[in-house]
């Protein structure tokens, strides 16, 4: 297994830097879903926008098999081509993916990822950051449930996280990483990007989603 790994459906091979570098000579914008789970917000996004390229990234191969099948499928099959995933520890970015992104998602991360973008842990949101064009649009949807439930955190081994809707260090941070927040707010109700994992947590409940959005820092210079 190498460090980034492009999923085909079941199969699953080392990624072609010269196919990467293709596809995004082929597109007028690069959209990254990091932690992207079964891969269907990229599926979405590639049928809304074909000059955009959408890649998927998650670390678990299995999850994005099916998603990955469909959009090699034929176009008459509803094949897309502009639609990517790959198997890559969020630890181990940006690798081959630094500066692509004009739009980079994280939605309802679980695990290592919720505590980069959500404590924040500055080294790896400094590598979700490298991943970014200048202006590049960040978008974070956690699942507040999780934080309002203090023993179950605990239990996660993420207890000493301070809660991401109040904690002033958050945006601080993020600055740090080169990310200007614009927003910060809670939601209730239907998530407001469609995640499969998203809509399964919150559709129908009272769950809440704390969406946090920036701007990648122009004048940012690296760490």
């Amino acid at each position: 297994m190498s460090t980034f790994d492009q999923v085909l459906g079941r199969k699953v091979t080392p990624l072609e830097p010269a196919l990467l570098d293709a596809a995004c000579r082929q597109a007028h914008s690069v959209l990254i879903d990091v932690g992207t789970g079964q891969g269907k917000f990229i599926l979405d996004a590639a049928r809304e926008e074909i000059n955009r390229l959408c890649i998927g990234i998650d670390a678990v191969a299995e999850n994005m098999a099916a998603s990955a099948r469909t959009a090699r499928s034929s176009p008459k099959k509803g094949g897309l081509p502009n639609a990517l995933f790959v198997r890559a520890a969020a630890e181990r970015l940006p690798g081959p993916f630094a500066g692509l992104a004009d739009e980079l998602t994280v939605q309802y991360p679980w695990g290592s990822l919720m505590r980069i973008v959500s404590e924040p842990a500055l080294e790896h949101l400094l590598s979700l950051r490298a991943l970014c064009k200048p202006e590049a649009r960040l978008s974070v949807l956690l699942n507040y449930s999780v934080f309002e439930d203090r023993p179950y955190l605990e239990r996660l081994g993420m207890g000493d996280i301070v809660d991401p809707a109040e904690n002033p260090d958050l945006i601080t941070a993020y600055a740090i990483a080169g990310f200007t927040v614009t927003n910060r707010e809670l939601i209730h109700g239907d998530p407001p990007i469609r995640s499969a994992w998203g809509r399964h947590l919150v559709r129908g409940s009272a769950r809440a989603t704390l969406m946090i959005d920036a701007v990648a820092n122009p004048t940012w210079q690296g760490s």
